[in-house]
């Protein structure tokens, strides 16, 4: 009888502390990005923000996160009906590795699909355009202004036929002045935070509507030679 009783306890604490017992944790440093904390335990960013409940990728020192253990889930793509089959067959074939910045922002863009879309916000639950793009690269230490407008004043201006991965894109949409942004990631796509989806979605730029609005394309120094840590080799807290 008492084997019984132990053999049911044992099963129930396991049962009941499994999902957590080999969870890691990790104390914020100086200098902590979300992505050196995903790279060094080799899980996903999203994992993190959502297993702390983070609306913001800003860590505070001294902090303690929660690094959930086993695998990451698997997020699949959004494939928008206009896009489709291009779309689709892009993002089935990336891999998730992480060495180089593109590898990387393609591994954030497959991600985040899927988020709300909610003018004015800028969290994991909800996001606008240039909220959005501002948070995918200070996951990699690159701090952008808040809004399109500002965001657009960044950069190096990049012919539409030299676009590279990571480049921003911009179009006017409600104003005269750049209000949308998004972020290329090559064959003619790009990710944004779409108002008319409603949430983060893969774009074409060859779609009527955004080659009719589209404004001009800046490609931000130093992102290319971005190392594996995540930190930009050039100072400054911003990219100008």
């Amino acid at each position: 009888m008492k084997g019984c009783v132990l053999f049911i306890f044992i099963i129930a604490f396991l049962g009941m502390g499994a999902p957590s017992w080999a969870d890691k944790t990790h104390t914020v440093k100086k200098g902590d990005t979300l992505y050196r904390i995903s790279k060094k335990y080799k899980t996903d960013i999203g994992t993190i923000t959502q297993a702390n409940e983070l609306d913001s990728d800003k860590l505070v020192p001294g902090t303690k996160l929660i690094i959930p253990s086993g695998a990451s889930p698997v997020i699949q793509p959004f494939v928008d009906a206009k896009t489709g089959e291009e779309a689709a067959q892009t993002y089935e074939t990336t891999e998730t590795k992480k060495e180089t910045p593109e590898e990387f922002l393609m591994f954030v863009a497959r991600q985040t699909l899927g988020i709300p879309y909610k003018f004015g916000s800028s969290s994991n639950r909800a996001t606008d355009c240039s909220g959005y793009v501002q948070r995918v690269f200070s996951f990699m230490g690159i701090h952008l202004p808040r809004s399109a407008r500002e965001q657009f004043n960044h950069g190096v201006s990049v012919d539409k036929r030299n676009l590279s991965i990571g480049d921003l894109v911009f179009f006017r949409t409600y104003a005269l002045f750049p209000s949308h942004v998004g972020i290329y990631l090559g064959n003619n796509l790009f990710v944004h935070a779409s108002a008319y989806a409603k949430k983060v979605t893969i774009d074409s730029l060859e779609t009527p509507y955004y080659i009719k609005r589209f404004i001009g394309a800046k490609r931000l120094p130093g992102f290319d030679e971005l190392d594996l840590s995540g930190a930009a080799k050039i100072p400054g807290p911003v990219l100008r």
